[in-house]
């Protein structure tokens, strides 16, 4: 499934079937209906990219294709971060 929307927090936890890795946990808004709210990118794509960083995704869009996995997560497959970060001024 293909979904878009903004990320609101960026956290990274133990993988629930493997405490040994990392995953990043992301929460979204802005998501159609019917598309889930929460997703993760599993510790196979945090290596390909160790520039991602979760306190930098907040406030980012993004484009990312996701699968269900047995256990009812969604596993990120594909993400594209929006280059410029959507945060209003402090």
């Amino acid at each position: 499934m293909r979904i878009r929307g903004v990320i609101r927090t960026g956290t990274l936890e133990e993988d629930p079937l493997d405490p040994e890795q990392i995953e990043l946990a992301l929460r979204l808004q802005g998501v159609g209906r019917d598309q889930p709210r929460s997703v993760v990118i599993p510790f196979s794509l945090l290596l390909a990219d160790p520039t991602i960083d979760p306190e930098a995704v907040a406030g980012r869009g993004f484009e990312a294709e996701v699968s269900q996995a047995a256990d009812g997560r969604w596993l990120v497959t594909e993400i594209a971060f929006a280059s410029r970060v959507l945060r209003a001024r402090e």
